[in-house]
């Protein structure tokens, strides 16, 4: 079986076929394409992930040896240095959506270069064809989705990839996709690559295989086809966000509000002295306020007024100040899960430093830092930090702070900590 998904894994990557024009087939790539047929039925017989992520760059292809990558489980961003020393991103949104039939019609529709897409630019959709399916990928799919009042499938849940093998693709497709980009558009490796990715933690309030998803990145990154050494490693989410936003001798409480997972590190001195992460994010709020309003996990298809999908983009517009109250029912119900999430975090980090207090123990008082995309909301800070008043907390709170690019804060300390050496 594991050689089966390293087959997989490795053929998922990506030919990037359009930038301004798309690059015309040859006799090769025709005699490949009918090899391709004739293998086994769980390859992807035809690429065509097309320009990934809205970034273009007019500078010139800076040498990039570190890499840092915050692999989440609604958001991929690819974080590197420009040739002026400055940070560059790539992001993608990590989720699929597939169309129940494979029609010339849809290709033709997807392939249009004209047509345009959702990030309001003219070009073809970022899709792959695996076997027999046409699946749509990152924004598009997202766009597409959300169109159809139909929910984002995503690879990864709770943090972690999902077992079935057309995620371990999806997955593979726009991590590697990205990686070209880096490698081939926008900057070159030179000799080895030092890359750093993020995962979550152990969670607290149920099961969490991180061993398994980190086996699967590592495959995918081991898969990605370069003349260049990439020596790969990861650290928690959380650890990532206190080197990118501490400024003093890195130790913090980072918090990383992703999607899939809330995940929660002390650091002192720029080392991990321990970590947790509580299943049930982002994603959660989205499906249990889409259930209030009609949703059913068990039959997705089924119309409902509100899906997992619309509830994620009302939950961008909330606004979580205290003492203010959303006019809609909708938006009240998000507030409401907010709370619950927000309290579950805070004594869950309570726990901890009582139950690691020789290690945790601090003199001084800590600052928080926070990043991810579920703490993106107007007065997101301000509620987390009326929870932490009114706890009796074990120890004192110097600052909380959430980071001014939360989608982008990961994989900036992931980039940081493949500079520095720094791991798990």
């Amino acid at each position: 079986m594991e050689a089966k998904r390293n087959n997989i894994i490795k053929n998922a990557k990506p030919k990037v076929l359009v930038r301004q024009e798309v690059k015309k087939s040859t006799v090769q790539d025709d005699k490949l394409e009918k090899r391709a047929e004739q293998e086994t039925s769980t390859r992807i017989l035809t690429y065509q992930v097309y320009s990934l992520s809205n970034y273009f760059y007019d500078g010139r292809r800076a040498i990039v040896n570190n890499i840092g990558i915050d692999i989440g489980t609604k958001t991929i961003v690819v974080a590197f240095k420009g040739d002026d020393g400055k940070t560059r991103y790539l992001s993608e949104i990590n989720g699929y959506w597939p169309f129940e039939r494979a029609t010339k019609f849809v290709e033709n529709m997807l392939a249009d270069p004209n047509k345009i897409r959702s990030d309001g630019t003219k070009r073809p959709a970022r899709w792959i064809k695996l076997e027999d399916q046409i699946i749509v990928l990152g924004r598009d799919a997202e766009e597409f989705a959300y169109s159809k009042n139909d929910t984002l499938l995503r690879p990864m849940a709770k943090g972690g990839v999902t077992g079935d093998e057309q995620s371990m693709v999806v997955l593979s497709s726009i991590v590697q996709g990205l990686l070209e980009m880096v490698e081939k558009d926008l900057g070159k490796f030179d000799g080895d690559v030092d890359l750093c990715y993020c995962t979550t933690a152990n969670a607290i309030n149920g099961e969490s295989n991180i061993d398994y998803h980190e086996r699967v990145v590592d495959m995918i990154i081991d898969g990605y086809e370069t003349s260049s050494t990439i020596n790969r490693n990861c650290i928690k989410e959380s650890h990532a966000i206190v080197l990118e936003m501490d400024q003093g001798d890195g130790t913090g409480i980072g918090i990383s509000w992703g999607a899939g997972t809330v995940t929660v590190s002390i650091v002192k001195y720029g080392l991990e002295v321990y970590s947790f992460c509580y299943i049930g994010a982002g994603d959660w709020i989205d499906t249990e306020v889409a259930m209030r309003h009609g949703y059913n996990p068990e039959m997705p298809k089924k119309k409902s007024s509100e899906t997992p999908t619309t509830v994620a983009k009302r939950k961008m517009d909330i606004d979580l100040t205290p003492g203010k109250t959303p006019s809609d029912r909708v938006g009240l119900d998000i507030m409401l899960h907010y709370d619950v999430l927000i309290n579950k975090v805070v004594d869950g980090i309570i726990a901890g430093f009582e139950e690691h207090e020789s290690e945790a123990r601090i003199d001084d008082s800590i600052n928080i830092y926070m990043a991810g995309g579920t703490s993106s909301p107007k007065g997101f800070t301000k509620r987390v930090k009326a929870k932490f008043d009114e706890s009796d907390l074990p120890f004192t709170i110097g600052s909380i702070k959430r980071s001014d690019d939360p989608l982008f804060t990961v994989a900036s300390g992931c980039l940081k900590a493949s500079e520095y050496g720094i791991a798990e």
